[in-house]
């Protein structure tokens, strides 16, 4: 069979549509995080988020920032209106790679979690797209497949994990809406019953539709029908929940299923018509580059499976592979970013942190801003980088050293005055029988000028460091492993 008989194809006016609107999303996103960008880009030595080490120093320093950032803004530009695209799209590509996943195991930004992978994933598809277009058209339909394939296994993860994590028992979703780290409408939500049939079917639908969705787009025939079923999910999704550009990013990568010729391919070319680019010439030197490419892409391709089947090992099976294959399993699945999309899981969003400041010789606490407050408490990054800090107690409970380093690099990017202490309260988020309720349940308090953190806890029947009781989570080793601890 010809290799090119059973690829997807692309419209050109699809493709343009897709880089284009991902250049404007990106720019989007960087204009988001630039008031945040001493924080998020710069390593804890100039006050920052990531962990301090001469390599990252090295790149994320005042100097280095400004220099890159205002690289990257022109290489948005350029991606947006389509000029010199393949190398702006390589541009953006190595900065998304290198914040975004590089980044996510060294700073307690987590990389931005699932917003900022996306950012990275889109990237990848639009240099993919932009390069095989202009120099290599025969991987053009490859590149598509591998993508296609990609992205309904990362559905496939996060609908398989909702369904073991509780969705179907009516757990998640709905603490996520009457959490105001996250939910827009959350006043409304937490005065629903939790057993409302508007909560139970958002569950449902949450972890099927991503299941479903997922499953149609590995199918030929069905490919554009699940991505529309993933596009009109995450429509819904981005008016309920602050999750940055997450939602627009995935409703876009959804357009990659678009089939030439279609309706759907109609409605693009209508809004962003755009002619066929005349191809150069192929040099020697790109010949060779495009044979390593297609290895390259077959090769993910084949092994991609395997990579997912790994994790679900070491995640579900609580077991370790034998060491030469785990190291190399986690060494294949890190450089990629490959993970187990725990997204909006009930760990996750069962609780939000205030955030105060108090005298040392004693007073009273100050609020540092309140949740929701514009920009620093109404970016998704700041909500990812909390809730990560105070998970990382449920994920490796028995190595308290890793939350107070965390939590005291944390600390220091808090505004106070000279000899404050920083408070962190963590509120529980509680069904009752008629509505929502918050319950504090300790209290973290981090003396910068000591170098210590002191937990309070305030309702011992709640454990911040124990799993809820319908998640499948368990004592990991170290960030940038599933396998369990002692094993």
């Amino acid at each position: 069979m010809p290799e090119g008989s059973f690829l997807p194809q692309l419209s050109v006016s699809t493709q343009a549509f897709i880089r284009s609107a991902y250049g404007m999303l990106m720019m989007a996103t960087l204009l988001q995080a630039l008031p945040e960008a001493r924080r998020f880009f710069v390593s804890e030595r100039w006050g920052g988020y990531a962990k301090s080490s001469r390599d990252v120093d090295a790149v994320q320093n005042p100097v280095v920032m400004a220099l890159l950032m205002a690289a990257w803004f022109v290489a948005v530009v350029l991606i947006t209106i389509g000029r010199w695209s393949p190398w702006a799209a390589l541009v953006n590509l190595a900065l998304c790679r290198y914040f975004f996943i590089h980044m996510r195991w060294k700073g307690i930004l987590r990389g931005m979690g699932a917003p900022g992978f996306m950012a990275y994933w889109t990237g990848l598809a639009v240099f993919l797209l932009e390069y095989t277009s202009r120099f290599a058209p025969d991987l053009l339909g490859v590149a598509l497949l591998v993508l296609q394939v990609d992205l309904a296994l990362i559905m496939l993860s996060a609908g398989v994990y909702k369904f073991t994590a509780g969705y179907p028992r009516n757990h998640g979703m709905e603490l996520g809406l009457c959490n105001p780290m996250w939910g827009y409408w959350w006043k409304w939500y937490a005065a629903r019953r939790p057993d409302s049939a508007v909560f139970w079917t958002m569950n449902q639908l949450a972890w099927g539709t991503e299941v479903v969705a997922a499953v149609l787009m590995l199918i030929p025939a069905t490919r554009e029908l699940g991505a529309v079923l993933l596009i009109l999910s995450f429509l819904f999704i981005l008016t309920q929940i602050r999750l940055g550009f997450l939602c627009e990013m995935v409703m876009l990568c959804g357009v990659l299923y678009v089939v030439p010729g279609g309706m759907l391919d109609g409605w693009i070319a209508a809004v962003a018509p755009a002619g066929a680019a005349a191809l150069p010439a192929i040099a020697p030197a790109v010949a060779t580059l495009n044979g390593i490419l297609r290895v390259a892409l077959w090769t993910y391709l084949a092994l991609l499976p395997f990579a997912h089947a790994g994790l679900y090992y070491n995640f579900y099976g609580r077991r370790s592979l034998p060491q030469p294959i785990q190291r190399a399993l986690e060494r294949y699945t890190n450089l990629f970013g490959i993970i187990i999309w725990r997204v909006f899981s009930v760990d996750l969003v069962n609780f939000f942190i205030r955030v105060w400041r108090e005298p040392r010789e004693g007073g009273a606490r100050v609020p540092v801003s309140r949740l929701g407050a514009w920009p620093r408490f109404n970016h998704v990054g700041e909500m990812i980088c909390l809730t990560s800090l105070f998970t990382s107690l449920k994920y490796y409970p028995s190595n308290d050293a890793i939350f107070r380093e965390r939590l005291l690099r944390y600390a220091r990017t808090v505004p106070r005055a000279a000899g404050d202490r920083v408070v962190f309260e963590y509120v529980s988020v509680v069904r009752r029988q008629t509505h929502f309720d918050w319950v504090t349940v300790a209290h973290y308090v981090v003396d910068l000028d000591a170098a210590t953190v002191t937990e309070q806890l305030v309702d011992k029947s709640f454990s911040p460091r124990a799993a809820h009781a319908v998640s499948p989570v368990h004592e990991g080793t170290l960030p940038g492993t599933y396998a369990p601890a002692g094993r």
